[in-house]
């Protein structure tokens, strides 16, 4: 009884810890806001035309990146659920590849490949063709090519679990086509497509490496650019910062309650499965293959190509030419005195880090929101803390932590410090941890341990002989997820790197807006190829199977 009261005991102080830890910073980012200021001052900021127009602008993206996932998002998942291109199991990992690269490279990639004078009016074709990308519409157009593989990820599932059998079922009975796309297929997918657009609205809304890159070109700033050119750039107007973080943070805590409200909701459940039928016809595989070549080629080879293309040059002004191509921007990366090094090596040691504590972290989480022995209030907390900092952009979290530690929190002296970076983004990227870990202790078969106890009085050797193996594929993919996460993460470092510190994403971004693109290119290059191949290593040690395929 007194190890059920202790053990009752250290988890309510854990999960109060938590609650500090993750709400703690909303709570003071929002006090701030309501007693900083008088009402109707409050009210002449938020009416205020720059913020306005930075929330206009924020909507129109986020409800132009939804028509633009949605339309490519799909055709795509019915290619990859009902053609013979289902059939390539590479294909499908290849399109989930520009999920994986960094908004921001993705941005500077197609800013150097269609910008007058860039890689393509280098190539022969007419600068002035296309102006056009240069637009809300561009912008749109580049969000889209990056989140499609959320959409498609959802809508190919799906499509999977569709029954056929049901169309089947109204054709015999002489149902019209319309009909059975209005009283059968859309009233089942209408659930995973508002799911698809509550995700795709709330990551555009909390995006900030696209909008600073390629936004700012054409002059279109949405809320996170204006919260962080508030806090960073001279005039420095940290009210106004404050003021539009609350706005930002009120908008996606909404979206994230609608999306709880759709995942929460009950999913259609077939009675058998049943495998979805291939079109077989030569004219569907062509024109199929033709819609994903050409996505492929616009969502992966423009920016690559670019990318790649800057980084080999020896001078950007002298464009494509004999005797500008070089591989010096490649080796200053490896000299132990080039900032590029420094900020590789402070980045991979971050990442390390955090990697470690996030896994922890996410494991006591994941533990105590399945443990049925605990106090059901514990048990509601830890799942709610271990999913709310998806709702949380990462330009509001950064801003809740300096407002947290540098009042609030002053006497820690940790304001100024790694620390404060630690701590965002390990809250940030929490709840994919504790996703992968919840999951798996679900699956866990816990008469394993049953028969253990039995045959086995060590608990140690239960532990490393069968607990550990059972989770390690959920431990080793949250923690690969959680390096990688911190390698590409932008707004926050800028907003809480101490004063020296530089990372990879900080650095490829202050060298695309000084215009020194070409070591920033190559970084960019080997981070995307570190990425890769950590996904690849993961992939390779949770399945050992593929070896042989």
């Amino acid at each position: 009884m007194t190890n059920h009261r202790t053990r009752n005991w250290l988890s309510g102080v854990l999960t109060l810890g938590l609650a500090l830890l993750i709400i703690g910073p909303l709570v003071a980012l929002v006090s701030q806001t309501l007693f900083g200021s008088r009402p109707g001052e409050l009210w002449r900021q938020l009416t205020a035309p720059v913020t306005l127009t930075s929330l206009r602008h924020s909507l129109l993206l986020g409800a132009g990146t939804i028509i633009g996932t949605t339309l490519i998002a799909s055709p795509i998942a019915w290619i990859m659920t009902r053609t013979k291109l289902a059939r390539a199991t590479w294909l499908h990992w290849l399109l989930l590849v520009p999920f994986m690269t960094p908004p921001y490279i993705n941005a500077m990639g197609w800013i150097y490949f269609f910008q007058p004078h860039g890689l393509l009016n280098q190539l022969g074709a007419p600068a002035g063709n296309f102006h056009w990308l240069f637009s809300p519409f561009g912008m749109m157009l580049i969000m889209s090519l990056h989140l499609y593989p959320v959409a498609y990820l959802l809508l190919k599932t799906a499509l999977n679990q569709f029954n056929q059998r049901w169309l089947d079922a109204a054709t015999v009975h002489g149902v019209s086509a319309w009909r059975q796309l209005t009283r059968v297929t859309l009233p089942i997918l209408l659930l995973p497509y508002l799911a698809v657009w509550v995700l795709v609205f709330t990551k555009t809304l909390a995006e900030f490496g696209t909008p600073a890159t390629f936004g700012r070109n054409i002059h279109f700033e949405v809320l996170t650019t204006t919260i962080q050119k508030d806090l960073s750039q001279w005039p420095l107007d940290f009210k106004n910062g404050v003021l539009t973080g609350s706005l930002l943070l009120v908008i996606a805590l909404l979206a994230w309650l609608i999306q709880q409200l759709f995942l929460n909701r009950p999913a259609v459940k077939l009675t058998t499965n049943q495998a979805p039928k291939l079109d077989q016809r030569p004219v569907t595989t062509v024109l199929a293959a033709a819609f994903t070549s050409l996505l492929i080629l616009a969502a992966m080879g423009v920016p690559y190509v670019s990318i790649i293309t800057q980084s080999l040059f020896k001078q950007r002004s002298a464009g494509i030419a004999a005797g500008n191509w070089t591989l010096v921007h490649y080796l200053d990366l490896l000299r132990f005195d080039s900032p590029a090094f420094q900020a590789l090596i402070t980045t991979f040691g971050l990442a390390l880090a955090i990697g470690i504590l996030n896994l922890a972290l996410g494991l006591l989480i994941s533990l105590g929101s399945v443990t049925a022995t605990l106090p059901r209030w514990i048990r509601q907390t830890l799942k709610v803390l271990g999913a709310l900092p998806l709702a949380i952009p990462n330009v509001v979290l950064a801003l809740s932590l300096m407002i947290l530690f540098s009042q609030w929190f002053a006497f820690t002296k940790l304001y100024g410090t790694v620390a404060i970076l630690m701590i965002a983004d390990i809250t940030l990227f929490l709840p994919t941890t504790v996703q992968y870990l919840t999951t798996a202790l679900h699956e866990f078969d816990t008469t394993l341990l049953a028969s253990a106890r039995v045959f086995e009085p060590s608990q140690r050797r239960i532990l490393f002989k069968i607990v550990l193996p059972v989770l390690l594929p959920a431990m080793l993919n949250s923690f690969a997820m959680a390096f990688i996460a911190t390698s590409r993460e932008l707004v926050v470092a800028l907003l809480l790197l101490p004063s020296g510190m530089t990372t990879i994403s900080s650095f490829i971004f202050q060298s695309f807006e000084q215009g020194d693109a070409s070591q920033g290119m190559a970084l960019a290059v080997i981070t995307v190829l570190i990425t890769f191949m950590i996904m690849l290593g993961t992939n390779r040690l949770m399945n050992p199977t593929t070896k042989n395929k």
